[in-house]
């Protein structure tokens, strides 16, 4: 009896070994992610000596834009999954000497970062008559994770 106990708990154990394995074999490595990374950098820095700028093709300035965003991501491990903008005018329509334009942007953006899941939501405030922008009311949505610190820091 003994004997086949300690039979099962060692195939449980080959079994768990093997899954173990195998999803070690699916993480890229090291030297990969650094290569990569390299690879990124240099197609951004080629399509910069380009002169991408310079250029009045938009269909140009967004594949820059993009590959800028890929490298950025893969570097970072932020993965952003969607985006929105509202923009509000809220110059002051009152007779006054001079009318003082103020724009409110209201952002929201989802993605994730290796196993976090969140969610960003900020407003801009831009004065013209100072030249000035103030981000207010940030607010980060994080879906419940095994880091519990990492909640409390962004719940903070």
């Amino acid at each position: 009896m003994a004997m086949d106990a300690e039979r099962v708990e060692m195939r449980a154990l080959e079994a768990e070994i093997a899954v173990l394995q195998q999803a070690c074999k699916q993480l890229p490595a090291p030297w990969e992610d650094g290569a990569r990374v390299r690879k990124s950098f240099q197609e951004i820095h080629q399509s910069d000596s380009a002169g991408w700028e310079s250029s009045k093709d938009p269909k140009t300035h967004l594949r820059h834009l993009e590959v800028e965003f890929s490298f950025l991501s893969m570097l970072t491990g932020f993965n952003i999954t969607d985006y929105s903008k509202k923009t509000e005018d809220l110059t002051s329509t009152e007779m006054t000497e001079e009318s003082i334009k103020k724009v409110l942007q209201r952002h929201r953006l989802s993605g994730s970062c290796h196993v976090v899941t969140f969610q960003l939501e900020f407003q801009i405030l831009e004065i013209q008559e100072n030249s000035s922008s103030v981000i207010t009311d940030l607010s980060i949505v994080m879906e419940p994770t095994e880091y519990s610190e990492l909640s409390e820091f962004v719940s903070s």
